[in-house]
């Protein structure tokens, strides 16, 4: 529970930092854009980079040695599997139902190819119908089987802390969020390694493709902040 604990506020805290930038600044319409560490993923979700994920503090996402989904990461893709993204994904209350898609493609278009890459999503809270949850489309990871099937959906409902692994070429979207709590889910992207070189997303995840956000702007001082600054001023 700390582990999760630690996270969810990771994230609320960045996406707090990255929106107070934003407005200080007013870079609203670069927002539309996407910046190297907050991009939008549809209305009201976001995918956001953490540079806290790289301290020692997170290293339980991180360290193979410490992250309990490493075997069957393993069992996928080889014992030379290599985390190659990661970040968090941010659902807000009445964010709309995402576009279906696949996050990577087929490497071959013409023979269907052992997995190449997996995702280990991680969510911070209960999953329930109510507040958007992450639902499959079971088999799109096939080649030729790529389109949605309604009767082909599976919405796993798991509680907050339980990682969900599936194949990268696997069709999905993030559902609506009727309630009235974020939603966040850690993600993690491992890929194989072949020849010496593991496989990178350079479409969704370059940080080449979006604003700089720079420096973060600081909090405002409270009322009561102010007011103590004052005494300490004076005396």
């Amino acid at each position: 529970e700390d582990q999760i604990d630690r996270c969810y506020a990771a994230c609320i805290d960045h996406y707090e930092k990255v929106m107070r930038t934003v407005q200080a600044r007013s870079l609203h319409h670069e927002l539309a854009d996407g910046f190297d560490v907050l991009r939008e993923r549809g209305r009201g979700r976001y995918d956001m980079e953490l540079d806290l994920f790289d301290t020692d503090a997170f290293s339980f996402l991180t360290d193979p040695r410490k992250a309990s989904w490493m075997p069957i990461v393993r069992k996928i893709l080889g014992e030379d599997a290599s985390l190659v993204h990661k970040g968090c994904f941010l659902s807000l209350p009445g964010s709309e139902t995402q576009v279906y898609h696949q996050d990577g493609v087929h490497l071959n278009k013409k023979t269907h190819k052992p997995c190449y890459a997996i995702n280990v999503f991680i969510p911070l809270v209960d999953c329930s119908m109510s507040n958007g949850p992450t639902e499959f489309c079971l088999g799109t990871h096939y080649l030729g089987y790529e389109n949605f099937i309604k009767e082909q959906v599976y919405t796993p409902c798991v509680s907050a802390g339980t990682p969900v692994i599936f194949d990268y070429r696997l069709g999905h979207r993030g559902l609506r969020n009727y309630g009235q709590c974020v939603r966040p889910v850690v993600y993690l992207t491992y890929s194989s390694v072949a020849s010496g070189k593991e496989f990178r997303d350079s479409v969704n995840f370059s940080r080449k493709r979006y604003h700089k956000l720079g420096d973060i702007a600081e909090k405002p001082l409270s009322r009561e902040e102010r007011a103590q600054k004052r005494r300490r001023q004076v005396t």
